[in-house]
């Protein structure tokens, strides 16, 4: 934290005794005025109206010097963070045209850009990009000085649909990525979904949200084989096996095939020999907790408050939906 020093008691009383004085100066002499006006007019004390109003007008001349230095400053501000490209550059490992906005980290240093603004769109990584923001790490020394700076992150919105490590992503909405030291892209990790998604089978809808995983680690320090989690939005169905889901989490190994179902719950009723399962019963697939015993299987776990087939127990399946077990819950 940059240490800044506080203005004394001392300067901040003369600062309220200028401003007082300058209110009770603009009120003084608007009621001279309306006396003149209405034909009341009196002659004020010379001496004391006198000192008010050099007062009043000394506060008005350091006001109005502020104000001319603000604006300066926010200029000269406005040029060193935020300047417009004169000609096409290479800033990022990204082609930039004439006319494209910056918004930089580091005055005067293009290569910090943490956002640009293209005046038609650009190719980025096979989206047609229109706006990209970027997560710059700054680096400084023992005098709060900035010695470097490195892009970390990337995120870019654009037209139309991207094709990014196979997932078909609303380029509209955010697209994110890992990035290189030198601003060149590392890994591509998250997205929203575009229509046409369809993932070992399974119809994703539209909205569905992406990013990649390194693998899902327990408290126990095991880490998962998972390398992307999807979440549907909520209410969108989804049909997976003989079951219709909502509010789906699901994680994909690196072939995209489908891994695990962290969460979801049933949309409709469902029926497992003589039990009926209500919609809302929540549901996994290969979970942790049952995938030694019985890897690859189906978990129905009827929710609180909910009429289950029986109290108190949940219901092991594999995938053509043979029952495998009855559990207590």
């Amino acid at each position: 934290m940059i240490p800044v020093a506080l203005p004394s008691v001392e300067a901040l009383l003369l600062l309220a005794f200028l401003l007082v004085t300058t209110c009770g100066w603009v009120v003084w002499t608007l009621s001279l005025l309306v006396r003149y006006a209405a034909g009341r007019w009196k002659r004020p004390m010379i001496l004391p109206y006198g000192l008010v109003t050099a007062v009043a007008l000394f506060t008005l001349w350091q006001i109005g010097d502020f104000y001319l230095q603000m604006n300066a400053y926010e200029n000269e501000r406005a040029a060193s963070y935020r300047p417009e490209l004169s000609a096409p550059a290479r800033l990022g490992q990204i082609d930039m045209p004439k006319g494209t906005k910056l918004e930089l980290a580091v005055a005067n240093t293009p290569e910090s850009f943490n956002r640009a603004l293209f005046p038609h769109p650009v190719s980025v990584t096979n989206i047609d990009a229109v706006e990209i923001e970027r997560y710059i790490s700054i680096k400084t020394n023992e005098n709060y000085e900035t010695v470097g700076f490195a892009p970390e992150s990337m995120r870019v919105t654009g037209n139309g649909v991207a094709i990014q490590s196979a997932w078909r992503c609303d380029a509209t909405q955010l697209v994110e990525f890992d990035l290189k030291p030198d601003g060149d892209i590392s890994a591509f990790t998250r997205c929203v979904l575009a229509d046409g998604n369809v993932v070992d089978g399974i119809r994703l809808p539209k909205g569905t949200s992406v990013r990649s995983s390194t693998g899902n680690v327990y408290i126990d320090g095991f880490v998962d084989r998972d390398r992307w989690v999807v979440d549907t939005p909520e209410g969108q169905v989804v049909h997976i096996d003989d079951f219709a889901l909502q509010d789906v989490t699901l994680a994909f190994d690196e072939g995209r095939k489908l891994y695990e179902i962290r969460s979801a719950k049933l949309s409709e009723e469902k029926s497992v020999g003589m039990d009926r399962f209500p919609p809302g019963t929540e549901i996994n697939l290969n979970s942790r907790q049952i995938r030694g015993e019985y890897p690859g299987a189906w978990w129905l776990r009827p929710s609180a408050g909910l009429t289950a087939p029986e109290a108190g127990r949940s219901m092991v399946l594999s995938r053509d939906g043979k029952v495998l077990s009855i559990r207590p819950d």
